[in-house]
């Protein structure tokens, strides 16, 4: 009988400056290359709010795909920069819990359809804040459903 295992690649940070981005700011991350032609990643995103955040205010996070030709949603570059969206597709949101305590998430690419050969994220901050300097990052680990 046939089983669906889940390869799942090494983990690499994306690069993308999130210290201290202003509350209504966004910021794209660097594009990066789909090298193993995975259709899917999980992505982390681990964020500081600012010492007095409003409670139930988001973070939105958006996915950045490209194609082979470097084409890309909303015009995104190729590099850590300011970055507003108009119609990359939301990933998800991140809820604050109106404290100082980092908030992280872990968004499955695959319900927005396959990544295609370069991908990024971009973040909102919509918290009335702007974030903090502590532990803000994001990561991604590519994947790959295989029938064993």
């Amino acid at each position: 009988m046939s089983v669906i295992e889940t390869k799942i690649d090494a983990s690499a940070n994306f690069t993308i400056t999130l210290n201290a981005l202003a509350s209504g700011g966004g910021r794209q991350s660097s594009i990066v290359t789909n090298s193993n032609n995975r259709p899917a990643a999980l992505i982390r995103v681990t964020l500081s709010p600012g010492t007095a955040p409003t409670a139930g205010t988001v973070y939105e996070i958006y996915l950045i795909r490209g194609n082979a030709a470097g084409v890309r949603d909303d015009l995104a570059g190729a590099s850590d920069a300011a970055f507003t969206p108009v119609n990359a597709p939301l990933l998800g949101t991140m809820v604050n819990p109106g404290n100082n305590t980092d908030v992280q998430e872990i968004f499955d690419t695959s319900p927005l359809g396959p990544l295609g050969p370069q991908f990024g994220i971009a973040v909102v901050n919509r918290t009335n804040q702007a974030l903090d300097s502590g532990a803000n990052a994001a990561s991604y680990e590519t994947y790959l459903p295989e029938i064993v």
